[in-house]
């Protein structure tokens, strides 16, 4: 963050003149601009001197000092550059092909090298000693690991256990809940579709109605999303499943507000947290959800099956793994430690993981680092690809993804037929891993920004989908 004097016109006029450090008023809100989304109550500014990057201001009204017909301040500005690297060679640290442009951690994350070799331990030492270690010393070992994971996410170890996914979560608590004919299962329609599915599967079964509110893009604002769920809430809403950050928009959504909107309705929520637990700072308790549903393996970097489901205390009672086994209504916690004959490292190793990223980087400077990639991509491929961002260009709906839409994307899918197709051409010919999303009747690209990505990728990345066009 860098201190920059600035002038802000209190009636929205521009100032013609320019600062001291070579600032000046611009009346265009176009997204061709260096520096484009500001809140509405600040004009939009373009840095002339070289030696400044371009800054996207933040700043709410009563921090003006008005004088005369304009206010000035004092405000921190963000600098909307990518940042600098927290190393060097960190695609080393990880098991990725450095060959490969992985643009897409949020699909499955990526494995460290050294939580892997934890894994193998666990995993060595099981097969030496089965009996002792999934039976004697297994209740120890994942109450270990439980404590390490609740100070990560914000939880208390009695109020959530290991699963295999958030989507896991999701069914062990639809399984759970009784419904009957006419009640409605609320969403919005970024829902991810595997949650989808299972909630059409839920309402096949018991005659309730999953409805997906629809929330438009572009988005200007959270509020926008609260007011969406808002309208759709009626008195037949019996749970609503809402993401923490969307799948395939890639939307940072304003939980808490959401959450106490439907508190106050009498309206459970579920929140499906696939992507936050390492993408941005976890308070799970804090939100105030009847259900919490979280990944390990993605942004906390953890191996696959690493998943968690949180339940607040209230809501407890009923809840049961996917798996029923020898230890049925013995309580929550208690209950998913054991969920049959299955390989338990992925949990087991979490906490490696967690200390890795930690020791190696620092937790804060992760998120930092990645949101700042994600706000500086989403605006340089927006302003190279000539299209609309979908949420504000400041970053304040954005975690460590951006979707965007594609230039020309009626050529592409001429060309391509199929999302698949156009994802295996940049694969193949560029040897870029990065999702085309079929979503809303068109295709979008989402980036994901992990520590090991470097800048020069996403450039590259938007010239070659601008030579496939």
């Amino acid at each position: 963050m860098r201190n920059i004097a600035i002038g802000v016109a209190s009636s929205g006029a521009g100032l013609h003149e320019r600062d001291s450090h070579g600032c000046s008023c611009l009346s265009t809100k176009s997204p061709k601009r260096c520096l484009d989304y500001v809140t509405p109550t600040l004009t939009v500014w373009q840095v002339h001197n070289p030696d400044f990057f371009p800054i996207a201001i933040s700043a709410s009204e009563t921090a003006f000092e008005k004088q005369a017909d304009y206010c000035s301040l004092m405000i921190e500005a963000s600098v909307v550059a990518s940042p600098r690297p927290l190393g060097d060679q960190i695609i080393q640290n990880w098991m990725l092909d450095p060959a490969i442009a992985f643009l897409n951690h949020g699909c499955f994350g990526a494995r460290l090298r050294s939580v892997a070799e934890i894994q193998q331990r666990h995993r060595d030492r099981f097969e030496a000693s089965p009996v002792q270690v999934l039976h004697f010393d297994r209740d120890e070992a994942i109450q270990r690991a439980k404590e390490s994971v609740g100070r990560f996410i914000g939880a208390s170890p009695a109020n959530f256990g290991f699963v295999t996914n958030a989507t896991a979560g999701v069914n062990v608590v639809l399984r759970a809940l009784s419904f009957q004919p006419g009640d409605e299962l609320l969403t919005i329609n970024h829902v991810y579709n595997a949650v989808r599915m299972a909630m059409h599967m839920v309402g096949d079964r018991c005659g309730a109605t999953p409805i997906e509110a629809r929330l438009p893009l572009p988005i200007a604002s959270p509020r926008e999303v609260v007011d969406v769920v808002h309208r759709a809430i009626t008195k037949r809403t019996r749970l609503l499943i809402i993401d923490h950050i969307t799948s395939p928009t890639a939307l940072v959504l304003p939980v808490h507000e959401i959450v106490a909107l439907c508190n106050q309705h009498g309206v459970d929520v579920l929140i499906d947290g696939a992507h936050a637990p390492g993408m941005v700072e976890l308070d799970v308790e804090s939100i105030g959800a009847a259900y919490y549903a979280g990944n390990l393996h993605k942004w906390t970097c953890a191996p696959v099956g690493a998943g968690f489901l949180w339940a607040r205390p209230d809501r407890q009672n009923g809840l049961h793994p996917l798996t029923i086994s020898h230890f049925l209504e013995e309580g929550f916690p208690h209950e998913f430690r054991w969920q049959g004959t299955r390989d338990i490292t992925p949990w087991l190793t979490v906490p490696a993981a967690i200390e890795f990223m930690e020791k190696q980087y620092g937790w804060a400077a992760v998120r930092r680092h990645n949101h700042q990639m994600a706000v500086w991509a989403h605006t340089m491929l927006c302003e190279k690809w000539d299209v609309e961002p979908i949420s504000p260009l400041d970053g304040s709906m954005l975690g460590s993804m951006a979707t965007l839409r594609l230039p020309d994307v009626a050529g592409l899918q001429r060309k391509y037929e199929t999302p698949e197709a156009l994802q295996r051409e940049l694969f193949e010919r560029h040897r870029f891993e990065v999702p085309i999303v079929d979503w809303d009747g068109t295709w979008w690209l989402r980036v994901s920004c992990q520590v090991y990505n470097t800048a020069d990728q996403y450039e590259r990345l938007g010239d070659a989908v601008l030579e496939l066009a």
